[in-house]
């Protein structure tokens, strides 16, 4: 019984998490993957590289160095919020590298980070 409940309540779990995500995948403004995209060229991109493979200019002087986006290992492994935990608040506060800078300037922009959420999740797809 107790393992059949354990089920349950993750399906569930899982279920709440898919719904939140397509709907805030919903609400992504044209605007918000625009400012999206410029804040990943201006600021990600020095390290996580153009295409979020990891290999941007900054990222041979870093270690270890920057997530490579592309990884299905990875992608499977964290949650849409903790990637927003790490985009507002750095690295540190998801217990990997404190060189992954934070952008408190994105934590009352939900859409913007949402929309940067959808861009490193599209790497993922390829």
């Amino acid at each position: 019984m107790k393992s059949v409940l354990g089920i349950a309540a993750a399906t569930l779990a899982a279920t709440v998490w898919s719904m939140n995500t397509t709907a805030r995948a919903a609400n992504i403004t044209p605007d918000a993957r625009q400012k999206a995209t410029q804040i990943f060229t201006s600021r990600c991109a020095t390290c996580h590289g153009p295409e979020g493979r990891g290999n941007g200019p900054a990222a041979a002087n870093l270690s270890p160095k920057p997530r490579d986006f592309h990884s299905h290992k990875w992608q499977k492994s964290i949650s849409d919020d903790k990637i927003a935990q790490a985009i507002v608040h750095g690295g540190k506060s998801v217990g990997v590298s404190g060189q992954m800078a934070p952008n408190p300037d994105l934590e009352n922009e939900p859409d913007i980070v949402s929309a940067l959420i959808e861009r490193i999740r599209s790497w993922g797809k390829r």
